[in-house]
């Protein structure tokens, strides 16, 4: 299997469409050895999976991914394990322990997906409102009620 973490300096990037260097990593006998990188310009993200898809890598470790470039990347038969921050050398060994959770970007701890599948982080929140969507989330419209606080005069006459 071949590993890419997504670097800058010797840590993970904090979001992977700007990251510039890709360090490549093979499992051997029960840990991972490194196999090289690749030090890309800036450029499209399509462009970036492509390179990273003819090297052969089947799992990239990354911090932040939009949605799209997770869908090309997953889509291109990369596996994506994201929201991870860390030194190299903390994210291999978690990875390898299965203990990446503890590596989680802020805000994405315990209970909280932030983008690890489902919609982007938000499937559990979503979930969790009981089909109200985010209705009634926001400020209080009249008599104290769930809505949009919007003061809305049905009686008014139109613009015309």
């Amino acid at each position: 299997m071949l590993l890419c973490l997504a670097c800058f300096e010797n840590r993970l990037a904090a979001l992977f469409e700007n990251s510039q260097v890709f360090r490549l990593y093979r499992a051997a006998g029960g840990r991972f050895v490194p196999d090289g990188h690749l030090t890309l310009p800036p450029q499209e993200p399509s462009e970036m999976i492509a390179a990273l898809k003819s090297c052969g890598v089947e799992v990239l470790i990354c911090g932040a991914v939009s949605g799209c470039t997770r869908r090309m990347l997953t889509q291109a038969g990369i596996e994506v394990v994201a929201w991870v921050r860390g030194d190299l050398d903390q994210v291999l060994e978690a990875y390898g322990n299965g203990t990446l959770d503890a590596l989680a970007m802020p805000g994405c701890g315990r209970g909280h997906m932030c983008g690890r599948g489902g919609y982007g982080g938000m499937q559990k929140e979503i979930s969790g409102t009981r089909g109200r969507g985010w209705a009634g989330r926001g400020r209080r419209g009249p008599q104290g009620k769930p809505g949009s606080g919007m003061n809305i005069n049905k009686n008014a006459k139109g613009g015309r």
